[in-house]
This record gives structure tokens, sequence and C-alpha cells, in this order.
């Protein structure tokens, strides 16, 4: 069904009622997904007026969130990361904020699902001791290696070598709960609202539908808690090296459970099992699964006509007039409304040497305008007080007579 420009307003109106916003936020300027891309993120912050010629903060009281995605793919992660953790302080003492929230490649990452990570990456935290850390690693978890289809162990040694290269390990440890960008990372939220804009990174998903944005946060801090503490246990109790990737960590909780279960199950796999079970569904957590709010792609890809009430639903059910997500890049480039002007999709492939046709952006929301921003360009996209003025001036039961386009 299509949808006219009556409904349009309405819908909006209906949501501005259902709303329950908290202090104006201010200018926002919020980006997507960065993927190590340090050059493209400080040349549209720049852009933006969120950083000077010394990539420092300019933004005054301005608040900068950013979507997740800081990880994987590109170089320069950690530059981005060290940027992102420093501008937190100047930003606050200018008066300013700097949100940051959990994408998928953080939790990936967190969780030691290393996938998409670019081993290139691993050389930038390499020391001093990298080598000698390393060859201490592989003593620790040969024992933990299946050499029989290996002619010998140092072939074994070297295909572990090739596959945890100088640097990895230091990484992993900087991600730890311990670590230095670990123990930020388990701080950060899943999804914030400012005013009635919902910033998220997948989108706001069936999965958690009925929830707060709090319940949602409190629920990911819950999982990734809960992984820590299998991961610590399995480790304590010799089950996984301390090397164990998240594959490796699932494999084995679904073997103890599954010999928990047999007759001759002994009463130690049943307690491992026990302790373990917690973790057995992951693949349904929200920070897992397909349809959670990190890894949803409905908001870029289901069909308006089709779904489009449902996702109305969703934002109403959460008091959000608009949402705007990362995760999924526009192919073209551009930022991009959906779903009755309601939905923001503002990742444009900022790694332009892996997206093809990418380019830095950011959405800046001043006002009740919501306008793009290029390098070297501005685009107005939606102006909600000249909306709300338009929805003013339709009679019950008549029609608009100004075009809803005319008024952004």
């Amino acid at each position: 069904m299509k949808v006219g420009r009556r409904h349009l307003v309405l819908v909006f109106a209906l949501v501005a009622a259902l709303a329950v916003p908290v202090a104006h936020a201010g200018r926002i300027v919020a980006v997507g997904d960065v993927h190590g891309s340090f050059g493209g993120l400080t040349s549209i912050l720049q852009e933006a007026g969120i950083l000077d010629a010394n990539l420092k903060w300019a933004g005054g009281d301005a608040t900068y969130i950013q979507l997740g995605d800081l990880f994987d793919r590109g170089l320069k992660v950690r530059d981005v990361v060290d940027l992102i953790m420093r501008l937190q302080g100047e930003a606050e003492a200018a008066g300013g904020r700097v949100i940051c929230i959990l994408g998928n490649h953080e939790t990936m990452n967190l969780t030691g699902f290393h996938r998409d990570a670019n081993p290139e990456v691993y050389s930038s935290f390499v020391e001093g001791k990298s080598e000698k850390r390393r060859n201490k690693l592989w003593n620790s978890v040969k024992d933990y290696q299946d050499l029989r289809s290996e002619p010998t162990d140092e072939v074994a040694k070297q295909a572990w070598m090739d596959k945890h290269p100088p640097g990895w390990l230091e990484y992993t440890q900087a991600l730890g709960p311990k670590g230095l960008y670990g123990k930020w990372l388990r701080t950060l939220p899943v999804a914030v609202m400012l005013g009635d804009v919902l910033f998220i990174h997948g989108g706001f998903s069936p999965q958690v539908a009925g929830m707060t944005v709090d319940e949602v946060n409190a629920l990911a801090k819950k999982e990734l808690k809960t992984f820590d503490q299998a991961r610590q246990y399995l480790v304590s109790q010799s089950l996984v090296p301390p090397s164990a990737s998240f594959e490796e960590i699932g494999l084995m909780v679904q073997t103890i459970i599954f010999l928990a279960e047999q007759e001759d199950s002994t009463d130690q796999i049943r307690r491992h099992a026990d302790l373990l079970k917690p973790v057995a569904g992951i693949d349904s957590w929200i920070i897992m699964s397909p349809e959670g709010p990190l890894w949803f792609r409905g908001a870029a890809r289901w069909d308006e006509e089709l779904r489009g009430e449902e996702m109305a639903l969703l934002l109403d059910g959460v008091g959000a007039r608009t949402m705007v997500v990362g995760h999924t890049p526009n192919p073209d480039g551009q930022i991009q409304l959906r779903f009755d002007q309601r939905v923001f999709l503002i990742d444009t492939g900022m790694l332009s040497s892996y997206y093809a046709g990418g380019r830095p952006s950011a959405l800046e929301i001043d006002g009740g305008v919501y306008t793009a921003i290029y390098l070297g360009e501005r685009e107005v996209l939606l102006d909600i007080d000249a909306l709300d003025k338009v929805a003013g001036m339709i009679p019950i039961g008549g029609e608009a007579s100004t075009d809803v386009a005319s008024a952004r």
C-alpha cells in the first residue's frame, strides 16, 4: 500500500505524542561504520566541525555519536580507537560529549571472533618482547593441538605461528576484560536515545521488541560478562588454551554438554556442563543473533510497503520518532532515508579501499533539521519543524496543500 502525505504527517504526529523525550541534546553529529579508516573519520569530523586541523576537539557543546564498527578490515583500527577515547575527555572538558556505541565487529573481537580482522593490524601492537611471548604461548598451547595429522611438531608450530602472527597476542590481550580497549569497550552501550532519536548499530529489531533501551543495554552487558566468565573457566580448567577462538570455545562447550548427557558421564563433566550451559545458546544472544540489534539488516532491507507498519510499531514501542543506524553500507555512498523518513541509514562505506564507491559521511541533527555531511558538500534531508508546521495546516478530514517534500 502506498503511503500518502496525509498518512505520513499523521504518523509523525502520533510518534510525537507517544515519545518521551529526554533533555534536548543540542547539535548532534553521528558517524557510521569506520572499519579502521582513520583518514576517513578525521576528515569527516573536521568537515563537521568536530575536529580542528590538529585533530583536537573543536565541537564545543556538540554531541558526537559513533555508531560502532571501529574494528576490522582497515589498517588504522588502533588509531581510530585511541582518537575516540581521547576525544571523550576533550569533549567533556569543553561541555560537549562523545558517545560510542557497540557494533557487531566490536562484540566479535571481544569474544575472540576474528574472522574479519586485518592481520596487518596486529603489527601495530608488536612490542620488544612480542616474539618471546608468542613462543611462550605456543609452548602452553601445543599440548592442546591435534598433531596426528602433521608430519612434525615444527610443521604444526609453523601453522600455529602463521595463524597467530606477531602482535596477535598483545591485540587480544588489549581486548580482554582487563585490557586497555577491552575494558573500555565493555562499558559501551548497544543503543542510545538522544531526545526522541534512537541511535543503534543494526536497528531496533523484533528480537528486542517490547524492551526499553536500558534493558537492551543491560542484556548485552550481561551476555558479554557471561561469555567472559565461561572463557575464563574453560582456560582455568585446562579445557581450552589461552589462545582459544570463539569457534574453539563454542565447540568445547557443545562437546562438554553432549558428554554430560551420556550415561557414562562423570560428575566432573556434569559440573562443567552446568556452569557452561548459559553459553550454549550464544547464537541466539542479542549480541550475536542475525536478528539482534547489532546484526539486524531489516532497517536497510525490509520491504517498506510490506513491513512499514511493523517498523513503525517497533519505533513507537521504544518512543523513537526517528532511528539512525549503520551496519549495512549504502552502495551509492549516500545517506538514505526509509520508512516514511523515520529511519536514516548512515553507513556509506567510509573504508573506500574495501567498499567500492564508498566515502566518509556524517549526519548532523540540529534543531530538528537532519543534514547529510560529505566532504565539501551538505544536503538537508529532513526538517521536522517544517513537517510539524505542515501537519498543523491539515484540517481534520482534509489533505495538505503543501507537498511534504517541499518542507524539507
